[in-house]
């Protein structure tokens, strides 16, 4: 299995390049490039292989779109390999986009107040527990570490103001506003505890992901 795993080929993938540009020394970079590639591609596919089978295309590309550029940002709960990584945020996103297709209905009845208070609540945990670093890549300042959180806020603000601009009577504020909140939710202790009890039932054997 090791062999056709994602890090065996990138790794391949890196030794081929290296040998073609003749510049060995750079196999290993190369090799962790192209596994993030590879990596980001098979997960991406899955992901909208499911959305396009249930019908959430438009929820989760606006799920991923929100999530995945305030984690870039924020950082958050991470698994202890990539298979589990994969299995849980292709299953949290379609599930997500899945209960937001079918509660809209709901979700735009609700009082306005209940729409400001998801996007502040999300803003707050941001302010407070953002950014946070993986074990592997760590922030190498505090002023990295600020400068990522006042990016982490702007972005999240951002967001918002796109959300209350358009209304909380179109779905797509209310996916913005989910995905605000799903991503601020895996900074918080609880997130940390949450994905590292998935990443055990996934791996029985091992004691647990990263926190």
């Amino acid at each position: 299995m090791r062999d056709v795993s994602v890090h065996a080929l990138g790794r391949r993938m890196g030794i081929y390049v290296a040998t073609r540009t003749s510049n060995p020394t750079q196999t290993e970079l190369l090799g962790y490039g192209a596994e993030i590639i590879l990596g980001s591609v098979f997960k991406v596919s899955l992901l909208f292989l499911i959305a396009a089978f249930l019908g959430i295309v438009i929820e989760v590309s606006v799920l991923l779109l929100v999530t995945g550029l305030l984690r870039t940002l924020s950082g958050g709960a991470h698994c202890s390999a990539y298979y589990r990584c994969l299995i849980i945020s292709v299953i949290i996103l379609n599930v997500l986009g899945y209960t937001l297709n079918a509660v809209f209905f709901y979700l735009h009845r609700l009082p306005i107040v209940v729409f400001i208070v998801i996007l502040a609540l999300s803003l707050y945990i941001y302010w407070r527990h953002a950014p946070q670093a993986s074990l592997n890549k760590p922030l190498k300042s505090k002023s990295m570490e600020v400068k990522f959180r006042q990016l982490t806020l702007i972005t999240g603000i951002l967001l918002s103001v796109v959300a209350l601009i358009v209304g909380p009577g179109n779905s797509i504020s209310w996916i913005i506003a989910i995905g605000l909140l799903w991503q601020a939710f895996t900074l918080t202790p609880v997130a940390h505890g949450f994905i590292n009890r998935l990443d055990n039932l996934l791996n029985p054997n091992r004691k647990g992901g990263e926190a």
